[in-house]
């Protein structure tokens, strides 16, 4: 069996007297790319942000590479965090700030790279993901969606990371923009033997990405598997969101 990079055992989300996960159990293995897919509402985007430590459930245990990132403090935290890298909604590029800048900013963050060092890093991953160098002179406010994507995920990969969480990807982009998107990650998973969790709701990026869907109802893991195996789960949501008239479509491909 594949080692598990992430685990989540017994995992309790509330917003309030709201539950929205209860007793959940997930595990990502290594090398793999998970799509979390779900309704509005059932805690996709939230179960990602805890995965990462950037918000506690209620209950339950996370690891990541082996270890709770809330138990730790200090240098071992910063290390563990340097693992992975995020690729948040919509960019979330510091709009005052050129591409270069915004990309270079975990690398500063570190203070373990001179500047020489974190413009040829910065430089590396402007080509990395297919923009050209002048790029890194601009302000997120002249990028179209597209390049918004790419410079967030540059800004994701600056570390040189081991995990890459992607939080609605191809959100926004017309489906061309979405098609090379998807075959950028395709092409840096097998360069860099990334390991992938996503937050999606396209379906052509399901079907061409990832090896296993992870669908998120009834407040747990409603279903878990290739895209094959989760389209013969008898589950009103997954035969409504993936064997409806469209969706039947696009997982056919």
């Amino acid at each position: 069996m594949a080692e598990a990079v992430i685990e989540l055992r017994g995992i309790v989300t509330r917003f309030g007297k709201r539950v929205i996960h209860d007793r959940l159990d997930l595990a990502v293995h290594r090398g793999e790319v998970l799509a979390l897919v779900g309704g509005s509402g059932c805690g996709k985007t939230t179960l990602l942000r805890e995965m990462i430590g950037l918000q506690r459930p209620a209950a339950g245990v996370v690891r990541v590479f082996g270890q709770d990132p809330d138990r730790l403090r200090g240098a071992e935290r910063a290390a563990l965090r340097r693992r992975w890298g995020v690729l948040f909604q919509h960019g979330a590029l510091f709009s005052a700030l050129p591409v270069a800048d915004n990309i270079a900013f975990p690398l500063r963050e570190t203070r373990l790279f001179a500047a020489a060092e974190v413009a040829r890093l910065v430089a590396r991953k402007l080509a990395q993901v297919g923009l050209p160098p002048d790029t890194g002179d601009l302000l997120p406010a002249a990028l179209s969606g597209g390049m918004i994507k790419r410079v967030a995920l540059a800004r994701a990969l600056a570390l040189e990371p081991e995990l890459l969480l992607l939080d609605e990807p191809t959100a926004g982009l017309d489906p061309l923009a979405s098609e090379q998107f998807v075959s950028l990650i395709q092409a840096l998973r097998a360069a860099l033997g990334l390991t992938v969790v996503l937050v999606t709701h396209d379906l052509d990026t399901i079907r061409d990405l990832c090896d296993r869907v992870a669908v998120l109802a009834d407040r747990g893991v409603a279903a878990l598997g290739t895209l094959a195996q989760i389209t013969a789960v008898r589950h009103p949501f997954i035969q409504e969101y993936f064997l409806g008239t469209r969706g039947a479509r696009r997982v056919a491909g």
